[in-house]
C-alpha cells in the first residue's frame, strides 16, 4: 500500500523484536521456510527511500491489538466464503521416490500439481529448492546446496561411497553424512544408508564378534574350584565306632564334587571352626562361600567370628527343607 501511493517515508513499528532485528539484518533467519519471507520485505523495502523500523512493547501497543481485535471480530455478509487448506508439517518427508519434477515445475514455470494433497506438499516444500542451470538442489540447514537425484542414483552413489575405492564401510548414520558432504540429496537416504550397511556382506564378515552365548546362561554356585563348599553334619551313628565316634563332619566342593569327612565323639563350635581350618583352608585355600543348615554348631558367634576373620560368605539353606543344601546331603547318602 505504501509503495502504491508513492511514500518517500515511513516508519514501521513492531512488537517483536526477533522480527525487526531479522529485517534490519542483525539477527539470522535459521529455519529455511522463512528465508524467502525475509527476503521478500527487505526487497520491499528498498523501494521507499527513507524507511525506519522500531520497536513497540507489546504492553505499549494497546492501539494495534484493539485494531486486530475489531478487524477479527467484523462480520463482512457481502463477502465471497473462500477455503482456505492448511496443511500438516511433517519433521522428515516419507516420499517413497523423489523425481524432483513436481519441484521444478513450481519454482521455474510456477505450475502445481491437480491432486491436493500433492499441491500442499509442493506448496510446503518449494522454499528449500531451487534450480539452478535446469538442475534441482535442495538447500541445507548450513546453507550448503544438495543436488537432488533419484532412488536408483542414490544407492548406486551410497554403494560406492560404503565398499567403493575410498570406501571405508561406514555404519548407517557416518554414510548418510557423508553422502550430504559429498553433496547429494533424496528424501529416504538415512533409511537407504542404514539398509545397505545392515546388509553388506563384508561388513558380516568382518565386524566385531557378537559374544552371545548360542543357549541360555544358567547361574551357577561356584565358578572355579573350592570355591563354594556345602557342609552337613551326619549322625547320631549308632553303634558308636571303637573310638566312641557317633558324628560325622562332612564337606563336599560344589565345583568339582571333592569331598571331606572327619568322625568326631561330639560336634560343637569350636570342632565346626577346626575343622574348616585344617581340612579345608590349610589344603584347599580360603573359599568364597560356605552353605550349611541352621544347626546352632553352625550358626554361632565363634562362627561368625572365623569367617569374618578369613573373609568366607556363610550361607544357610532353608529351614526344613533338607534339599536346599542338597550337594551336602547327597554325599551323606553316599556315606
Amino acid at each position: 500500500m505504501a509503495i502504491e501511493m508513492g511514500l518517500n517515508q515511513l516508519e514501521i513499528f513492531g512488537d517483536s523484536a526477533l522480527v525487526i532485528k531479522q529485517l534490519i539484518g542483525e539477527f539470522e533467519v535459521w529455519k529455511d521456510e522463512l528465508v524467502p519471507y525475509q527476503k521478500e520485505a527487505q526487497r520491499l523495502l528498498q523501494k521507499i527511500p527513507n524507511v525506519t523500523l522500531g520497536h513497540v512493547p507489546r504492553a505499549n501497543n494497546s492501539q494495534a491489538d484493539a485494531l486486530a481485535g475489531i478487524a477479527a471480530s467484523l462480520a463482512q455478509f457481502d463477502a465471497r466464503p473462500e477455503r482456505i487448506p492448511i496443511c500438516e508439517r511433517w519433521v522428515v518427508p516419507t516420499l517413497e521416490k523423489f523425481s524432483g519434477e513436481e519441484e521444478i515445475n513450481l519454482v521455474s514455470y510456477k505450475k502445481l500439481p491437480e491432486e491436493l494433497k500433492a499441491r500442499a506438499y509442493v506448496r510446503r516444500v518449494a522454499p528449500k529448492f531451487c534450480l539452478f542451470n535446469n538442475t534441482l538442489y535442495r538447500r541445507s540447514y548450513d546453507g550448503v546446496l544438495l543436488r537432488c537425484v533419484s532412488k536408483g542414483e542414490g544407492q548406486a552413489i551410497l554403494s560406492e561411497a560404503h565398499g567403493g575405492i575410498c570406501g571405508a564401510h561406514q555404519a548407517g548414520p557416518e554414510l548418510h553424512l557423508q553422502v550430504k558432504q559429498l553433496g547429494y540429496y533424496w528424501p529416504t537416504m538415512l533409511r537407504d544408508a542404514m539398509e545397505l550397511a545392515r546388509h553388506c556382506s563384508a561388513c558380516q564378515f568382518h565386524a566385531n564378534y557378537i559374544h552371545q552365548p548360542p543357549s541360555h546362561l544358567h547361574p551357577t554356585v561356584a565358578s572355579w574350584p573350592f570355591e563354594a563348599w556345602g557342609m552337613d553334619i551326619i549322625g547320631p551313628i549308632t553303634p558308636k565306632s571303637s573310638a566312641n565316634h557317633q558324628y560325622i563332619l562332612a564337606a563336599t566342593d560344589y565345583f568339582s564334587k571333592w569331598a571331606e569327612a572327619t568322625a568326631y565323639k561330639e560336634v560343637k563350635a569350636a570342632t565346626v571352626v577346626d575343622f574348616i581350618r585344617t581340612q579345608i583352608v590349610y589344603q584347599y585355600g580360603v573359599p568364597r562361600y560356605i552353605k550349611t543348615d541352621n544347626d546352632t554348631p553352625f550358626r554361632n558367634k565363634t562362627m561368625d567370628n572365623f569367617c569374618e576373620k578369613f573373609g568366607i560368605q556363610q550361607r544357610t539353606s532353608t529351614m526344613y527343607n533338607p534339599a536346599a543344601n542338597g550337594l551336602a546331603e547327597a554325599f551323606n547318602k553316599t556315606l
